[in-house]
């Protein structure tokens, strides 16, 4: 196992309890639902957002879209995201024999669990790599390198 990754998938599964997979606020439809017309205005003191509906860190969104872009690679990417939900999603998870059965294995060993994990911080790790990488080039910096591939389509939407 990969300790970075065992700890940022246990964040990731924290945020996904507590905050939800999607932020957002409340509509202002449901609003008018809950209330019986317009909510109040003008009510003292501070508002909370966090918590509220407004989803999880930016790590945590980080890590989750990189379970999907595993997921869409193959079907043994798709095990691995299912891994993920039930291993740090689920509270309380289930027992790792639990696991292997819900995935589809046969094999009644742990240690064939335990490869399954490495495989799976393995495969986290070389995706937020290359989104890492990817990134870069989105980036705006000075100097005699284009600045980005976001400034450089900018310039050319303009002359087109």
């Amino acid at each position: 196992m990969i300790e970075s990754m065992e700890l940022l998938l246990k964040h990731w599964g924290e945020q996904c309890r507590h905050a939800g997979e999607a932020g957002g606020m409340g509509s202002p439809m449901a609003t008018i639902i809950e209330w019986g017309g317009c909510a109040p205005r003008g009510t003292p003191g501070s508002r909370i957002l966090l918590g509220g509906g407004a989803g999880p860190d930016a790590i945590a969104q980080e890590i989750g879209a990189a379970l999907s872009e595993i997921a869409r690679q193959d079907g043994r990417g798709e095990r691995l995201q299912q891994l993920a939900v039930m291993r740090y999603g689920l509270d309380p998870s289930p027992t790792w024999a639990a696991q292997m059965h819900e995935l589809g294995y046969v094999s009644k060993a742990k240690q064939t669990y335990y490869d399954l994990v490495h495989r799976l911080h393995v495969r986290l790790y070389e995706v937020l790599a290359e989104r890492k990488d990817a990134r870069k080039w989105l980036t705006v910096g000075r100097g005699a390198l284009p600045q980005s591939l976001l400034k450089v389509a900018s310039k050319l939407r303009q002359v087109g």
